[in-house]
């Protein structure tokens, strides 16, 4: 499995679930798991670190100039995206307590595993959380032993039709020009690869 390719489908999957919070109110939100404590190797050779919170309005914002109203009335919903992602040199007994940690946590939060898949010592798992019948979080873990992690965070009114509908007029081509065109303004700044 290719985690760009997963962090790509991940993030695409968070911009189009279906408004936004203060960051300060992020933490109270049912749906949210913090994923701040995550520590980045420092060898790591590739790393995505977003925090889309603070810009999610912006971005429907220019999907709606952009001539997309139902993507920018589903971006709207949506209250917070946050990834953490980053290549392993070696096996990593940090990292691996890590993704223990974060999977004790869903287990105990009362979040529901959607998808488990194991290749190997290659893991991936996608957990949701639901209030009222609502899904109001999603939490995709991906960790491969000496090759990489990613931990990926998306919170609010996410709904997965909507998602699956809007992802097929989306590309990561488009998406990470989208974000391009936002670097910068009103003080927005995207974290890239190389960022820790």
């Amino acid at each position: 499995m290719n985690w760009k390719r997963t962090m790509t489908m991940a993030a695409l999957t968070a911009l189009l679930a279906t408004g936004l919070a203060t960051a300060s109110d992020l933490d109270k939100e049912p749906g949210y798991l913090d994923l701040e404590w995550i520590k980045i190797p420092a060898d790591a050779e590739e790393v995505k670190d977003i925090d889309l919170s603070a810009m999610l309005l912006s971005i429907a914002a220019e999907a709606d100039e952009a001539g997309d109203p139902e993507l920018a009335k589903a971006l709207t919903m949506i209250k917070g995206v946050r990834v953490k992602a980053f290549s392993l040199e070696d096996e990593d007994d940090e990292t691996a307590g890590t993704v223990q940690k974060i999977t004790d946590k869903l287990e105990k939060g009362g979040w529901n595993r959607l998808i488990y898949s194991k290749d190997g010592q290659e893991v991936t798992s996608v957990s949701t959380k639901r209030v009222d019948g609502k899904m109001v979080g999603l939490v995709l873990v991906y960790y491969s032993p000496g090759d990489e992690a990613a931990f990926v965070n998306v919170v609010g009114d996410l709904d997965l039709g909507t998602m699956f509908r809007l992802a097929q007029h989306f590309d990561s081509e488009e998406f990470e020009a989208m974000i391009e065109g936002l670097d910068g303004k009103a003080g927005i700044e995207v974290e890239r690869t190389g960022s820790r």
